[in-house]
Order: C-alpha cells, then sequence, then structure tokens
C-alpha cells in the first residue's frame, strides 16, 4: 500500500492552524463540556476530528475513519477496525485537559490501520510544530531525521518514563506506584503523543499504561517500534490496535521489558 505521507502531514498541519491553534488559550466556558465523569472535550476536538474525518478518506480510495469523538457517540463505529477496509484512526486532541489548562503538552494523532496492523502513524506537537511519523517495516522518523532508541540496559535508577497508574486495578496499583520510587523520574504527562515521542527521541527510556484505547496508543506504538522499541501487553504478548484488552509495557530491549514488568506488575505471568 502506497502510505502518502507527505499528504497526511499537510492535513495535520492544516489542522492544527486552523482548528487547535486558534483556541489554545482561548476558550470560552461554553467551549468546555464533560463527556464523561472526569473526561471532557472541547470544540477544538470536535471541529479538528470533522475537519480530519472529512479529508482523510479522499487521501486513499475505500478507506474509513475512526474518531475518538464520533465514538463516543456511536461505539458500533469500533466494528469498522474488524472489516476488510483500511480505517483512518483520529486523536484530533490528545491531551484534552492540558490544552484546557493552557499547559502543554498536546497532539493531534493519526494512524492507518490494514487487517489488524497499524501500518503507518503520525504525531504531531501543534505548539512546537514538529511532526513524528512511521511506517511499518520503514522507520520511526521526526522530520528528516531516522529514530534509534538506545539499546542499552540501564538501571532503574538512571531511567525516567510514564507511569500511569490511574486505571490500575485494585489489585496491581499497589506495587506499581510503590515502585515508582524505583526509577530516577516518572512521569504523567496526560499526552500520549508526547510520551511515545519522547520515548522514541531517548528522553524517556519506558512507558507503562493500562488504558489502551486504540487513538491514544496504536500511533505511538508503531512510533516506539520503528524506532528500536520493544512493545508487549503485560503478560508479554504482542501489541495489535485491534486487541480490546488493558495493559500495555514499552521498553528500549527485550531484557529492560522484562525487568520493568517483574518491577511493576510481578503478579502477571508471562505467557
Amino acid at each position: 500500500m502506497n502510505i502518502p505521507h507527505q499528504e497526511v502531514e499537510a492535513l495535520l498541519r492544516e489542522a492544527s492552524e486552523e482548528k487547535i491553534m486558534p483556541l489554545w488559550k482561548n476558550l470560552n466556558s461554553d467551549d468546555v463540556s464533560e463527556k464523561t465523569l472526569d473526561e471532557i472535550v472541547t470544540i477544538a476536538d470536535q471541529s479538528c476530528e470533522l475537519f480530519l474525518t472529512e479529508r482523510l478518506p479522499k487521501l486513499l480510495a475505500g478507506s474509513l475513519v475512526l474518531g475518538e469523538e464520533s465514538v463516543h457517540k456511536d461505539p458500533t463505529l469500533m466494528a469498522g477496525l474488524q472489516s476488510d477496509a483500511p480505517v483512518w484512526v483520529i486523536d484530533p486532541l490528545d491531551g484534552t485537559g492540558n490544552f484546557v489548562s493552557g499547559n502543554p503538552p498536546i497532539a493531534i494523532m493519526v494512524c492507518l490501520i490494514h487487517n489488524g496492523v497499524t501500518l503507518g502513524a503520525w504525531v504531531l506537537n501543534p505548539l512546537e510544530g514538529t511532526l513524528t511519523h512511521a511506517e511499518k517495516g520503514g522507520g520511526a522518523f521526526e522530520g528528516d531525521t531516522r529514530l534509534h532508541v538506545t539499546p542499552s540496559v540501564q538501571p532503574l535508577s538512571d531511567l525516567r518514563g510514564a507511569l500511569l497508574t490511574k486505571f490500575l486495578p485494585d489489585h496491581l496499583r499497589p506495587t506499581a506506584e510503590a515502585a515508582a520510587s524505583c526509577f530516577r523520574i516518572t512521569e504523567r504527562t496526560k499526552c500520549a503523543g508526547y510520551d511515545y515521542n519522547a520515548f522514541a527521541k531517548n528522553d524517556m527510556q519506558f512507558l507503562f499504561y493500562y488504558r489502551t484505547l486504540v487513538w491514544d496508543h496504536a500511533p505511538g506504538v508503531l512510533i516506539a517500534e520503528e524506532a528500536g522499541g520493544v512493545v508487549r501487553r503485560l503478560d508479554g504478548t504482542p501489541y495489535t490496535p485491534v486487541d480490546t484488552r488493558e495493559g500495555l509495557l514499552c521498553a528500549y530491549n527485550l531484557e529492560m521489558w522484562e525487568r520493568l514488568q517483574k518491577t511493576l506488575v510481578p503478579t502477571v505471568s508471562i505467557v
């Protein structure tokens, strides 16, 4: 499949310029609403998703679109991932809470999935104007610079990573939260797009999540893997974008992944 990288990048930049940045630190109270308990949505999320939903299918004949906000309104749309058609998955504004508070980071994320495999991924940082992209088997890049994670094994005390424990079940959370003291720095940026880019650029050495909605993670997982990282479910099985199970751990290499898994969720058996 010929993936139109330049055209997707152009659309993301246009969406950022027209739908996101004019509202940065410029939201009115009626521009923000509660989507679910502890989860908000803004007119920036909605208008950006509509913009991309209208334009992305024109880049690839027969393709479908799956957007975070459209799925919230109609969960049956998730069935599109099981079809034979290529599917554009959109997170129109990753880090909505940050956007509302006027604090970085934020991102726009898109990926292309076909037959259960993520083929292409794009993550745009609207505030910095940087775009990271990846293609299955073709590497991960920021602009023209290819990204590679450091393959070395490091002490846990040297590691900086994203450690998200909010959605962990009660039998796993205490151990994972206690393990935070093992690391140099743990982050909760509330923006997975930022986290995966930081990992691919060696600014973070691991990522740990429990809730793994496809629009939040499929783009970043491809970027992380194409940069050389190891991404797996907590039981060691591979991540796929059509797998609805919870839990995800990303590390530089298999040895580091295994050490992190035993530290954060030692009671989860490796398959």
